[in-house]
């Protein structure tokens, strides 16, 4: 009996297959995707098979064979709807299975799988979900135990629990495989490589989980272990946010099921030519025409995609039509599959086309191979493209590369090439240093092979001592963010130089040499800070300079050991500048919320605590920083803003100033935008101070900054006056100087005194003649997908689809006297009349993407949003330059106009390449309440349905807003619920049919009126006088009002009239005037009712003088109702900030609003904590005070008619010094 059973366990040990046997399985794999909520749709596949395996030339090789191939999919309400067959895909797949499978297996491991060329890898890979049921290690001697071993999903950790029943020689196992953290995951990431990955945000939580649970019954026989029943189960949970608040689920499941077990009576022979297919781990089948939001047939690609382009390019000619932008995304998809040869022909078809041409350059750059790089090759050799063209080019090409080895070296030849223009250049330096960032962000440790042409580009730079080339080398080498060009980049440090005698002090140089490693904070964070360090310490580097390192030196994520270094040297810093911006960028750093800072804000608030006993009153017109964050936990979301000023002590104008705007997600962090402006000629020009500059924005002011500017000629050749650059997702795409020679050309360019020979002249002649011009510019901003591998064999993919067509139409004519003209001023002197008509708007699709995509079928979740905005124009204006007169007359339009409108909705989708045109697209979120939640007490379902409408009578139009929402909420789905369901939203101009009479708006704007009537000047007297009266009796002096000093000066006036077809007008007229009064200036406005028998006025007179005030009156010549504003800024040891607002007389409406607002006030001023007194203070009147008790605290006091409320010892939300200053 022992013997027995020793032979039963050795059987069940050694799991193997008899070459001289043949196996019959019966296989059934499927997949779902939903929410898997009760009465919600979902989406699925069903692949049913027999599977026969049998021994081939040796003792461990194998044939696999399927047969009966049936693929079925869902699409609906599980319990309501059924699994269906797809007979001609079925057909199709029996096809391409039939063809035999090889592979060697050998004490439950599968080995090496080989099969013919004509064997497709989607086909390889449903065989590997079959064969993954026999990758199993069976031990008998131990019942719970773990090992790494390969899977279909890569090299993962598997844990195992097994059970014998000796009676039945039957083994009952459980596999556990932990997917989420396989050292050797088949997986693949594309369109993510400037979204850093930050595993401090990680930790707040996963947008995604899984688990593979595989269950076996293994009998045992005479000669081995043999699967008799095998189930997988593979559930995965997925969401746009964190997993943990509600999310989709996938659930796949397959089954293995042993039918017969014959002998092999002949022997197996493999026909054709075997290739090795690898092992066992699933394949990612790179096919990205195979895109996942889109299905269609890819046969004869060129006469679909040259349709596609003449329809795209007819249908937004003159506008964008937002039901054609999805054609869009085929468009890309045949692109990708076209050959070389065939898209050289199809350019040749459409180069002299200006529409065609532009829909086909701005889609061909989506063919993310070395096609589009040899193409674009071609075209710049041959100089096709206008500098506008190539540079857009380059720009979107490179970036949307996959960035490979063999891509790289491709792309290297346009490093050598030579251009007509300097900005291509430009861009192709910095596209190849962006190239190599995302060729690095997937390849660890990255190889200098990479950076290599970059960092022979810095080396001649050196040598030939070229400034702009440097500074261009640098900025490349800050794209690509590769370790190792830190050595290089050195040499550009006058600190790190070992030869400092070479190395260019240029202060434009040393500044983009800083910023170069800015992207390798996050590959090498060590070495990027102890260079920093190097610099920051370095006391005889222009401050502005040692900023930047501090900047940098933070975003490599310092240790508080660091910061302490960093924070006491500065308590011995004698650069106020240099304090001051540390001080404020610790403060701000010591606040942020977002995860990637959670650490160092612990270290900036040490710091802070540190420096602020000595350096918390530093002024706010040295160099500082400012952060604004908010990160939200279930979200997964957040964001940051941040902006630096960096100035030299001597100087009005900053050396820098930057602008950053960061975007959070799912653990990464994309850089969006940064700006920066470095202005040196302007920082040199002004210098140290301004005469006559006073600081009150005064005509002074502008005046003496207008009389600085005219000295620009003054400054050197090759000292530009500014320099900008931007920056999108961490990569500099541009960069420029405005210097000297750009200004010049400007100045002559708008010269009055331009001939017939100059540029002006001819733009305008153009613009007599008749001008259009129309622009359509397609992206597709974001392509991120993320392919992983089924237990199914089946490719899981998560994308994001952003995609903008952009479009602007522009049609124009003037009427202008040219009798006697010779110059541009002349020309312009006399009244012009333009009439113009077009179109500005856009269409943004974006797409979220969860479920199985094959070049078969897709089913899937998919949320789709589309936003449209429309702004058309068609309107005739009369220009008078020399009285400063312009009249604007738009005609009526009985059409309803959509100005903006979103539109959102998930779907349960499937489709199939047998009918691509027939996909099955059910709402996840059903149209309205199941039979359950109509009789629940409580139902979770809304649908919302809301339009409202301001109607102008006067002017003819109607503005509405409306929207539909659908959802049906859920606390255990939140914030996930949100997004589900129908969402609409939109914003309408529509004629208005009481209005009929009404035949054009016109808008009158008169820059320059010479004269007041006497009515109005009446009026102004009354107002002014009101003004000084109320002013004087609420100041609690007992001073009689001050005279009117000055005269009203008229400044602007502007009408907004509907003009009907007796040419009777009726709508607003705006007149501002200014007065001198004392030191300062007030301005009045008088708004008033232009119509038949209308005396309705809005009248305000405001005042800047020691205080700010202002009076504003209402109604019939501003008589019935009148308010009054009042603010005072009181300087020395404790600064108060006044403000006091009074009424006199107001409409009984706005009484009982006070009177609502007023009851609110005691309960929120409880819960914020202020003290609350009942007085009686001024009847009509609101004040409230704010005193700067301390450097970092303020005492508030807010008085109403009966009430005082006071708080002390507020936190200051800014620091504020207590010392006398003159204001």
């Amino acid at each position: 009996m022992r013997a027995l059973l020793l032979c039963c366990l050795v059987a069940l040990a050694d799991l193997n297959l008899n070459p001289n046997k043949i196996y019959e399985y019966q296989y059934e794999g499927w997949v779902k995707f939903g929410l898997d909520k009760q009465n919600h749709a979902e989406s699925g596949a069903r692949i049913k098979c027999n599977v026969m395996i049998v021994g081939a030339s040796s003792a461990d090789t194998f044939l696999l064979q399927f047969s009966s191939v049936v693929f079925e999919e869902f699409n609906g309400v599980p319990g309501r709807s059924n699994f269906m067959a797809v007979n001609q895909l079925s057909e199709k797949l029996t096809q391409q299975l039939a063809k035999p499978i090889v592979f060697t297996y050998s004490a439950g491991n599968v080995g090496e799988i080989k099969a013919s060329s004509e064997v497709t890898d989607t086909v390889v890979n449903i065989a590997r979900g079959v064969l993954g049921f026999f990758q199993v290690t069976v031990k008998t001697t131990q019942d719970i135990y773990e090992l790494e071993e390969v899977g279909i999903h890569g090299k993962c950790l598997s844990s195992y629990t097994t059970k014998i029943n000796n009676q039945e020689k039957v083994m009952d196992l459980t596999q556990v495989v932990d997917v989420t953290n396989c050292r050797e995951k088949a997986a693949f990431y594309f369109g993510l490589a400037t979204a850093i990955e930050d595993k401090v945000s990680k930790q707040r939580g996963e947008s995604s989980f899984s688990t593979v649970k595989y269950t076996y019954n293994i009998r045992g026989t005479e000669e081995a272990g043999v699967i008799t029943k095998a189930q997988a189960l593979e559930l995965q949970y997925f969401t746009p946010f964190n997993v943990k608040k509600g999310s989709f689920k996938m659930e796949a499941m397959k089954e293995l099921v042993l039918t017969a077990v014959k002998d092999k009576t002949q022997s197996v022979s493999i026909e054709g030519l075997m290739q090795s297919r690898g092992n066992l781990i699933y394949k990612v089948v790179k096919n990205w025409a195979n895109v996942p939001i889109m299905m269609q047939k890819m046969d004869d690609p060129v006469p679909k995609a040259t349709e596609l382009i003449k329809r795209l390019a007819q249908a937004n000619r003159q506008q964008i039509d937002s039901t054609t932008t999805e054609e869009t995304i085929k468009l890309y998809q045949l692109l990708r599959v076209i050959p070389l040869d065939k898209l050289e022909k199809m350019w040749a078809d459409v180069e002299r086309n200006p529409d065609e041409r532009n829909w086909f350059l701005h889609t061909v750059v989506e063919v993310n191979d070395g096609r589009i790089l040899s193409f674009l090759e071609r075209l710049l050799r041959e100089e096709k493209l206008n500098a506008v063209e190539a540079i857009t080019v380059i720009v979107r090409a490179f970036n949307h590369l996959e960035a490979t080895p063999e891509l790289l070296k491709m792309a290297e030849k346009f490093l050598t090439m030579t251009y007509n223009n300097p900005m291509i250049r430009r861009t192709v330096v910095l596209s190849y240093g962006s190239l190599v960032f995302k060729h690095c962000a997937y390849n660890t440790p990255c190889p200098e092979e990479a950076i290599r042409p970059l960092l022979n580009l810095a080396e001649e730079s050196l040598r030939n001592n070229n400034v702009m080339e440097k500074i261009l080398v640098l900025k490349a080498l800050g794209n690509a963010g590769h370790p190792r060009s830190l050595k290089t980049i050195n040499k550009f440090l006058p600190t790190l130089d070992p030869n400092p005698d070479r190395v260019d002090k240029e202060p434009r140089v040393v500044s983009a040499a800083v910023q170069a490693m800015r992207l390798i904070t996050a590959r090498d964070p060590h070495g990027v800070q102890l260079r920093t360090l190097k610099l920051f310490l370095d006391r005889e580097l222009q401050p502005e300079l040692r900023m930047l390192a501090l900047m940098i030196m933070f975003d490599a994520k310092p240790s508080m050991a660091l910061v302490s270094t960093v924070t006491a040297h500065l308590l011995e810093e004698r650069d106020m500048q240099v304090v001051n911006f540390a001080y404020t960028y610790f403060k701000s750093l010591s606040e942020a919320m977002t995860p990637d800072k959670q650490y160092l804000s612990i270290a900036a608030s040490v710091a802070v605590k540190i420096l602020a006993p000595k350096f918390r009153c530093l002024g706010y017109l040295k160099s500082r920083a400012a952060r604004i964050d908010w990160f939200h936990d279930d979200f997964l979301i957040g964001t940051a803003a941040e902006a630096f000023i960096l100035k030299r002590a001597s100087q009005i104008i900053p050396a820098e100033m930057m602008v950053k705007w960061n975007f959070y997600f799912i653990g990464r962090i994309l850089q969006l935008v940064e700006l920066g402006i470095r202005p040196e000629g302007l920082r040199n020009l002004f210098g140290a101070n301004v005469e006559r500059f006073r600081g009150d924005l005064s005509m002074t002011d502008f005046q003496a900054i207008f009389d600085v500017l005219k000295k620009w000629e003054t400054l050197p050749n090759d000292t530009p006056l500014l320099s900008v650059y931007t920056r999108a997702s961490g990569q500099e795409f541009y960069f420029d100087d405005v210097n000297k020679d750009l200004v010049e050309w400007v100045i002559r360019l708008f010269s009055p005194s331009a001939g017939k020979d100059s540029s002006m002249w001819r733009m305008i002649q153009r613009l007599i003649q008749g001008f259009s011009w129309r622009g359509v510019l397609p992206f597709l901003t974001i392509e991120a997908r993320y392919i992983q591998a089924t237990t199914l064999g089946l490719p899981l993919e998560i994308s994001k689809y952003y995609h903008v067509v952009n479009g602007l139409s522009v049609n124009a004519k003037a009427e202008i006297n040219q009798q006697g003209a010779e110059n541009v001023g002349q020309l312009l002197s006399s009244e012009s009349t333009v009439k113009t008509d077009g179109f500005i708007g856009y269409t943004k699709n974006f797409w979220l993407f969860y479920g199985i995509n094959t070049d078969l079928f897709q089913s899937a979740v998919e949320i789709k949003t589309i936003n449209p905005v429309a702004i058309p124009w068609n309107f005739a204006a009369k220009i008078n330059i020399h009285e400063w007169k312009f009249e604007v007359e738009i005609p009526r339009s009985n059409k309803e106009l959509e100005v903006f409108s979103f539109s959102s909705n998930a779907y349960a989708i499937s489709r199939n390449i047998i009918n691509p045109e027939a996909a099955k697209k059910i709402p996840i979120i059903p149209n309205g309440p199941s039979v359950s939640q109509r009789y629940n007490s409580q139902p979770n379902y809304q649908h919302s349905v809301q339009k409202m409408c301001y109607k102008s009578t006067t002017y003819g139009v109607s503005v509405c807003s409306e929207y539909e929402l659908r959802r049906e909420y859920n606390h255990e789905e939140y914030p996930l619920y949100y997004f589900l369901g129908f969402t609409h939203v939109a914003l309408k101009v529509t004629p208005v049919s009481e209005a009929t009479a009404v035949e054009k708006i016109r808008l009158e704007i008169n820059a320059a009126p010479h004269t007041i009537s006497a009515n109005v000047r009446q009026l102004l007297d009354n107002l002014r006088r009101m003004s000084k009266v109320s002013s004087a009796s609420h100041e609690q002096q007992d001073r009689p009002s001050r005279g009117i000093q000055g005269s009203p000066e008229p400044v602007l006036n502007f009408k907004v009239l509907a003009v009907s077809s007796s040419q009777k007008a009726e709508g607003y007229d705006a007149s501002f005037f200014s007065t001198p009064e004392g030191e300062g200036q007030s301005t009045q406005l008088i708004l008033s009712h232009v119509g038949q028998a209308t005396n309705w006025k809005i009248c305000v007179d405001t005042a800047m003088t020691a205080k700010a005030k202002a009076h504003i009156a209402w109604g019939a010549e501003c008589q019935p109702y009148a308010v009054s504003l009042r603010s005072a800024y009181v300087s020395g040891n404790k600064p108060e900030l006044q403000a006091v607002f009074h009424w006199d007389r107001v409409p009984e409406y706005m009484v009982e609003h006070g009177r609502r607002i007023g009851n609110y006030v005691p309960g929120m001023g409880f819960f914020m904590g202020f003290n609350q007194e009942q007085e009686r203070n001024a009847a009509q009147e609101v004040s409230a005070s704010v005193i700067a008790a301390s450097a970092d605290s303020i005492d508030v006091k807010i008085k109403l008619p009966e009430l005082t409320l006071r708080r002390e010892a507020l936190p200051s939300p800014m620091s504020v010094s207590t010392t006398t200053t003159e204001q």
